[in-house]
């Protein structure tokens, strides 16, 4: 294959990924080949090819092909690996300040919950988590809001292919118990937690949004459950809502954090 049918077979690929929105996730091949202007054989060669990586599925009931897992990772792994750390500092700085417990930044890759940025409270008597720590999602706040927002062919695949071990006292572990808890997540738009991977931890979490409306990260905080409270709970989703939603507008325009965001 000569260089431009290689440059012209990319273009195709990033045109049908691009034919997906959330005003429009799903299409017929019949649609898209009308939409593209490309042959259906054609078209539906290009199809399975994504499919199969991963990029792309096709809904058995219906048969209408939808965006795929390996995009939500590489969002993932794109939101690790771009200045998004550097964004939610500052920010992240000012949450410890008024929640007095230990702020945390994570993003879902490969089944997993990474750290990837920290900020420690001062107090002497705190949660500690390094960068780079990683936890199944099924367990702990940040985790669970991460899971919470996945496609549900990826959450499937976590249950039945890693299962939902016991971590701590309060680990989930019953699949059934862990969608209606991730059901409850979407609904109020944070997650919570107590001993459900160290013992005497707690934790909220709350998710962080790409300019396309898209999860790409959560920011939390976690402390030790002799300061935790019904009122503490409270307090800190409001602060932790208010720090998601300054990084989301940041990540949004690319603009650097300042007193106004």
């Amino acid at each position: 294959m000569d260089k431009s049918s290689s440059v012209k077979t990319v273009d195709r690929l990033v045109k049908i990924l691009d034919s997906f929105s959330r005003g429009r996730p799903t299409w017929s091949l019949a649609e898209l080949s009308a939409h593209l202007g490309l042959p259906k054989s054609t078209l539906h060669r290009f199809l399975v090819s994504l499919e199969y990586h991963g990029v792309l599925r096709r809904d058995s009931g219906d048969l209408r092909w939808r965006l795929g897992y390996r995009l939500y990772l590489w969002g993932s792994l794109a939101a690790e690996s771009t200045d998004l750390h550097q964004i939610a500092r500052p920010i992240m700085r000012d949450l410890v300040a008024a929640a007095q417990e230990t702020a945390v930044l994570t993003v879902y890759h490969e089944r997993q919950v990474t750290c990837v940025e920290k900020v420690e409270t001062s107090l002497p008597v705190r949660l500690t988590l390094d960068r780079g720590t990683h936890h199944p999602p099924h367990a702990g706040a940040s985790s669970k809001v991460l899971m919470a927002y996945l496609p549900e062919e990826e959450i499937q695949a976590i249950i039945c292919d890693q299962g939902l071990p016991k971590l701590c006292a309060n680990t989930i572990t019953k699949p059934d118990e862990l969608i209606a808890e991730l059901a409850k997540i979407r609904r109020q738009g944070y997650a919570q937690s107590l001993e459900e991977t160290d013992l005497g931890a707690w934790g909220i979490a709350t998710p962080i949004y790409d300019r396309h409306g898209e999860v790409v990260a959560a920011i939390g905080v976690a402390g030790p459950s002799s300061r935790f409270t019904a009122d503490v709970a409270q307090r800190d989703v409001k602060l932790c809502c208010e720090a998601a939603r300054r990084i989301s507008a940041l990540l949004s325009t690319g603009l650097e954090p300042s007193d106004g965001v």
